[in-house]
């Protein structure tokens, strides 16, 4: 493990080549604090925190991806402040686009240039950027923050976009409330259609036990409403590309797994994933494939009355940019329905990035004072240390049901990762379901090229992994 001397060393050489060379030199800190129980002495130190948000979010950016005048806005802002005054330090946020602010730090990263001292946006970027060594590993940090305590910084499911070939390379505040989410894709119902339609709430489905895949294929002959020939009113609204994944998931299935040689293969080689696919086969191609809508935005056609079911993704649904909770009166969260291979209920998730991964860049020259705020910054809130706390307050203050909140954090808390997405694994995981072939053609078409992508983004981030936590 690299020590934190060496590193201000490192940007120490580096500040005198970039000055050679005709760049402004930046103020090198050498902070030499003591961490005690009761105090934290920072000697004034001024940090950086870039903040990626989507262009929604950015007219009024709150405090630390809350909306002000809210529960968590409000804490979140009494945070910094007793942060700054506890510590003796300054915390300095910038709000910016996320995608113009991700990609700005790549590229001055890789030209050696600070930009900030801490950064939170697009997780995959992050690994672009550890290819280069200019995000640093976390068993660097590790007396300043403990990134080992999964339930403070995210289990190694959610994090294995960040983890890359010998450490990992950033964090999510777990237990932060809604800025913590990011994955797809759950179900939403719109329950008012449901009441409107006579039919049984499909929460009970869920909760009883029969929410698998031939209940949803009855389902799907329920929802919809057909007139003159058109459908009128859809059961389901979701991409090919949604539906070819979340299958494959709902059987237990993952986009990467071992088999019993130890070698990495994709989930839709497994019996498992072959099941999957059979039954997605029967039942789009069959006569309720005519009640999905594969192309409408699942958002507003359930806003608007025209689907009983849509797949959206976890911000879609919370969060400053969640239309869902701001715009329906009545909704309801289901996981997909599941396989035989699996216990009733059972729900998966994936995604491509965290959206507000937090990272430490290399060109910071107190990194240790950083990610010992950051520590800090993040640690549950009072009165919501605790899953249930979190589960009791987004029941009040987002869902109808606490079902729902239950099933948003099943999927949540069991999210994996889809390997950068479409040019990845994530492709290979949907393509099969808009092919005409059967899945065992599919199979053995995809096979070399399936090869070359857990090669390449597969196995680096199990080496990651192995790294931080040893072989299984």
């Amino acid at each position: 493990m690299k020590k934190i001397s060496l590193l201000l060393v490192f940007v120490i050489i580096f500040s005198v080549a970039v000055t050679a060379c005709g760049a402004e030199e930046k103020e090198v800190f050498d902070v030499d604090f003591e961490m005690k129980s009761d105090k934290v002495d920072l000697e004034g130190v001024s940090i950086i925190y870039e903040i990626g948000l989507p262009d929604s979010a950015l007219a009024t950016p709150g405090c630390l991806g809350y909306e002000l005048d809210t529960t968590f806005g409000d804490l979140a802002s009494q945070r910094l402040k007793d942060i700054q005054n506890d510590f003796n330090c300054t915390i300095n946020l910038k709000y910016v686009n996320n995608g113009v602010s991700c990609r700005a730090f790549v590229a001055t990263s890789a030209s050696g240039v600070f930009m900030c001292d801490v950064i939170s946006g697009t997780s995959d970027m992050w690994a672009d950027v550890a290819r280069i060594g200019m995000v640093i590993g976390m068993s660097e940090l590790e007396d300043y923050i403990d990134y080992r305590n999964e339930e403070k910084w995210g289990y190694r499911n959610m994090l294995e976009v960040v983890y890359y070939e010998d450490d990992l390379y950033g964090l999510v505040p777990l237990l932060w409330p809604e800025v913590s989410v990011s994955y797809g894709n759950p179900l939403v119902v719109n329950e008012n259609m449901i009441s409107a339609l006579g039919v049984a709430d499909p929460r009970d489905l869920l909760e009883n036990g029969q929410w698998n895949w031939d209940m949803f294929d009855d389902c799907l002959g329920q929802y919809y409403i057909e007139e003159g020939g058109e459908v009128k009113q859809y059961s389901l609204t979701a991409s090919r590309d949604t539906i070819g994944n979340m299958f494959i998931l709902s059987n237990g299935s993952h986009f990467a797994e071992k088999d019993a040689s130890g070698k990495y293969i994709p989930g839709f080689f497994t019996p498992n994933g072959i099941k999957a696919m059979d039954a997605a086969k029967r039942i789009f191609d069959g006569p309720n494939g005519k009640t999905v809508n594969y192309v409408a935005d699942p958002i507003q056609s359930l806003i608007s009355g025209t689907t009983v079911l849509g797949a959206a993704n976890s911000d879609n649904i919370i969060g400053i940019t969640g239309r869902i909770s701001k715009e329906m009166d009545n909704f309801g969260i289901l996981s997909w329905p599941c396989g035989p291979d699996v216990e009733p209920g059972y729900a998966a998730g994936h995604h491509a990035n965290i959206e507000r991964c937090i990272a430490f860049s290399r060109m910071s020259t107190h990194p240790e004072v950083a990610a010992t705020i950051i520590n800090a910054v993040y640690e549950p809130f009072e009165g919501y240390e605790t899953l249930d706390s979190i589960i009791d307050l987004m029941t009040r203050n987002y869902f109808f049901d606490k079902r729902d909140s239950e099933v948003f954090y099943n999927m949540y808390f069991n999210s994996v990762y889809n390997y950068f997405h479409y040019s990845g694994m994530y492709g290979y995981m949907h393509e099969w379901f808009s092919s005409n072939k059967t899945p065992t053609e599919y199979i053995e078409g995809a096979r070399d090229m399936i090869q070359q992508k857990i090669d390449e983004y597969v196995l680096p981030t199990m080496r990651g992994i192995e790294a931080v936590w040893g072989k299984e």
